[in-house]
């Protein structure tokens, strides 16, 4: 008896293996999709970096009939740097980030969960980066020292860092857009993104990787909806852009290029893929540490935003 059972059980594997062979290629493709944009820590990596360090508060609000949750650290007053994750994913996309001493002897560090990952009401997504920007808006009105809050996004979270700006022009104080989104052309989604749509394949693919695709599906819409509000953004906006990046098309820094008409620096980084967030942090630390540093000159001068986003001295 038990060695016809085991031969049942090694059958029935093969039957499922067998019927998983078709869509082999495409989890993977998907896999790699995901992966890419999700963050490379686990609970205990993060409570690494941390250690000796200030352990970033949690801290959630009610926005409509949204939970929205979030991590901080720094102290209230100081000029204020949000950062946006991108499909899949939640706050931990930023730990590194958060545990930086340099970034947070100089500025209050907010990293969100976006609706519908982490701990903002898990798998209840919000396609609309408009109403996602309305349920983030609470986190703008904790900047005290009127320059606005500098917003670093990452891939999908960029462009929301975007919206962000256009929506709430008052409230921002400029943009730093890692390996981002924006152009709609070239957000079309691609075959994998269309298989996951099918229940024939839906079945075997990892509920964090069917979060994304449902997100990258609507993105492109998002996207048209935002071309003809580029124009509104009169804040300094930084592009990082890795040249070798397979998911997110380098050409997205060429569309910045050509929209933004604020004052726009793009870093274009030759060897880099889209992991550059965790890859090469130091240039992306630069590049908030510049914001930071025109945002303190502006402050001692008297730092107000207008109601179109202008800075005033």
């Amino acid at each position: 008896m038990p060695h016809i059972r085991i031969r049942l059980s090694d059958t029935r594997c093969n039957a499922k293996i067998d019927r998983m062979l078709p869509v082999f290629p495409f989890i993977t493709a998907l896999l790699l999709f995901a992966g890419a944009c999700a963050a490379p820590y686990d609970k205990d990596s993060v409570d690494q970096l941390f250690e000796g360090r200030q352990a970033p508060v949690m801290g959630t609000y009610e926005s409509g009939e949204r939970s929205i949750h979030y991590a901080e650290v720094g102290r209230a007053g100081q000029p204020l740097v949000i950062f946006v994750h991108g499909t899949p994913g939640s706050w931990e996309a930023f730990a590194g980030y958060l545990a930086d001493p340099d970034l947070v002897d100089r500025a209050h560090l907010i990293s969100v969960d976006r609706p519908g990952f982490g701990r903002s009401g898990y798998k209840d997504l919000e396609p609309s980066l408009q109403r996602q920007a309305n349920l983030l808006q609470p986190l703008l009105e904790l900047d005290q020292t009127g320059c606005g809050a500098i917003l670093v996004g990452h891939s999908l979270g960029a462009p929301l860092a975007a919206r962000m700006a256009m929506d709430f022009p008052a409230l921002v104080g400029g943009l730093v857009l890692v390996a981002p989104s924006l152009d709609p052309d070239l957000e079309n989604p691609r075959w994998y993104n269309k298989m996951a749509t099918y229940y024939a394949v839906n079945w075997a693919v990892p509920e964090p990787l069917m979060l994304a695709n449902k997100e990258v599906m609507h993105l492109q819409r998002e996207l048209q909806d935002m071309l003809p509000l580029w124009k509104s953004i009169s804040v300094p906006v930084i592009v990082i852009q890795g040249e070798q990046d397979e998911l997110v098309m380098p050409a997205n820094a060429d569309f910045a290029e050509r929209m933004v008409h604020s004052r726009l620096k793009t870093v274009r980084v030759p060897e880099a893929g889209h992991f550059i967030l965790w890859n090469r942090p130091e240039i992306i630390k630069s590049e908030i540490l510049v914001l930071l540093n025109e945002q303190s000159g502006r402050k001692l001068r008297g730092c107000a935003v207008s109601d179109t986003g202008t800075v005033v001295n």
